[in-house]
């Protein structure tokens, strides 16, 4: 099978294994008065203007229909701290990618209600033991790796682009917002972010938001399972009485009150992984769903 073929296979079979202008959409993401997560803020002036041109140059494919439009097709579902990946597989296997101005996935995640352009990236497939990237944007941030995505002795690299905050800076492979913003949240403080043990809480709350906002996004096929199912059903209720929390913590700017709500909700998260993983029923099926886990937590190998 040629190297087309497969990666456009393995990007549609991924989704049944595993799971759906830059500055006006910049006004739309909610913003706790008080907190700032502005992770624009660490990366230099060049950086800025060369994002800005990615987002400028992919604006009008800033809609689901205009970037099918575009020959660009939905091969996954919403991946909770990646957003939905719609990929132009011509793009895609034509190489690697040394324009910056074209893309070859872009980003979809709902804010406010409403499906937004969140992001775009660049991909291509090449040999496992080849380690030079493209340098596409100053600083040459660095590229992360799916192997599981490639034919054996081949490696799919990556470099995502935010045009929305994430606290992991705007090339970071996932972004923990995303869930909150999916259920009308604020993003968490990024300046707390830096914070070893806040931002590890964050990012299980995150996941577990996620199982509210879109029940399908994480192991659909898991949740089919007897042991499964009910179990997840339950927490997701759990979680579902926590949104009030954060939303009033919000309001009142009480950052007590909403470690409290965000710590419930990621021991909710910790049980449904146990669950999860309690249910492989192979070594290499556990491995699986822990390496899965650990690509939403944003440990992307590079």
């Amino acid at each position: 099978m040629c190297c087309s073929a497969y990666v456009s296979r393995r990007f549609a079979g991924i989704a049944v294994t595993l799971c759906a202008g830059a500055a006006p959409l910049a006004a739309q993401v909610p913003a706790m008065p008080g907190m700032h997560h502005d992770a624009h803020q660490s990366v230099s002036a060049k950086n800025r203007r060369e994002i800005d041109t990615v987002a400028k140059s992919v604006a009008s494919l800033g809609t689901k229909p205009a970037a099918a439009s575009a020959g660009f097709q939905a091969k996954f579902g919403w991946i909770p701290t990646m957003g939905e990946h719609w990929v132009s597989m011509r793009l895609m296997t034509s190489g690697r990618q040394t324009n910056r101005a074209e893309p070859s996935q872009l980003m979809f995640s709902k804010i406010g209600g409403k499906d937004s352009l969140v992001g775009a990236a660049y991909g291509y497939v090449t040999a496992d033991n080849d380690k030079v990237r493209p340098s596409l944007f100053d600083g040459s941030p660095p590229w992360h790796e799916h192997p599981d995505l490639a034919p054996p002795g081949l490696t799919l690299v990556m470099l995502h682009v935010w045009f929305v905050p994430s606290p992991d800076g705007p090339f970071a492979g996932t972004n923990p917002n995303l869930p909150f913003w999916a259920l009308g949240l604020d993003a968490p403080d990024a300046v707390r972010m830096r914070e070893t043990a806040f931002s590890a809480l964050v990012r299980r709350a995150s996941l577990a938001l996620a199982e509210v906002a879109d029940t399908t996004s994480i192991f659909p096929q898991l949740k089919q399972r007897p042991e499964v199912g009910p179990v997840i059903a339950a927490r997701r209720d759990t979680v579902r009485t926590l949104i009030p929390e954060l939303q009033a913590a919000q309001r009142t700017h009480d950052a007590a009150r909403w470690d409290r709500a965000a710590k419930k909700a990621a021991a909710q998260w910790d049980g449904m992984k146990t669950t999860y993983v309690a249910s492989a029923r192979t070594t290499s099926g556990r491995e699986r769903i822990e390496r899965f886990v650990g690509l939403l937590l944003g440990q992307h190998p590079e």
